[in-house]
């Protein structure tokens, strides 16, 4: 009992856990970019409680409802966790520049806190998050396009070039953003 409580004490002080602490990596075509941003491919609901654990405070659902895997509780499940929760479901065959926005939104909203990002397979969420850390974090744009093309590229047959609508999406948003 008396190492029980010990343990206890000691994980209520040890702050957020790395996510090979507790399996985050267990995400589909999960990426790490820094201490507060990630994004992956579609979470479970039996990994849902390990995002909570992991310091994760808001989360940003790309994925349509229509989505292999998708589940239409998914924000109320991590609502109960205590996690922040935004479902901008972005078309696959026509991605609108508004979902961007909405994105970039979300992304200032909750720029103070752990985000997770995730799509289907992590195809959308790595490329909203490539635009944001190019457009608005101010990060190398080579830099981070080489880590969003890598995701991609981990999921045989969504290699970025394959896919001409996003491609001129890339190109739509930075004429927008870019004066």
């Amino acid at each position: 009992m008396r190492s029980f409580i010990l343990f206890i004490a000691l994980l209520a002080t040890a702050g957020p856990l790395k996510a090979d602490d507790i399996n985050l990596f267990e995400l589909f075509n999960y990426y790490e970019y820094s201490s507060n941003l990630a994004s992956s491919g579609q979470p479970t609901r039996e990994q849902l409680p390990a995002i909570a654990e992991a310091g994760v405070s808001a989360v940003i659902n790309l994925a349509p409802l229509t989505s292999p895997g998708a589940f239409a509780d998914e924000g109320e499940r991590f609502e109960a966790l205590g996690i922040e929760y935004i479902h901008i479901p972005v078309n696959w065959e026509q991605p609108p520049l508004t979902d961007l926005k909405t994105f970039l939104a979300a992304m200032d909203q909750f720029s103070d806190q752990r985000i997770l990002v995730h799509c289907m397979a992590n195809a959308r969420a790595s490329l909203f998050v490539y635009l944001w850390r190019s457009l608005k974090a101010g990060d190398d744009d080579d830099e981070v396009h080489k880590t969003m093309v890598t995701i991609w590229a981990n999921n045989e047959g969504y290699e970025l070039y394959n896919f001409k609508q996003w491609l001129a999406f890339i190109e739509e948003a930075k004429s927008e953003f870019i004066q």
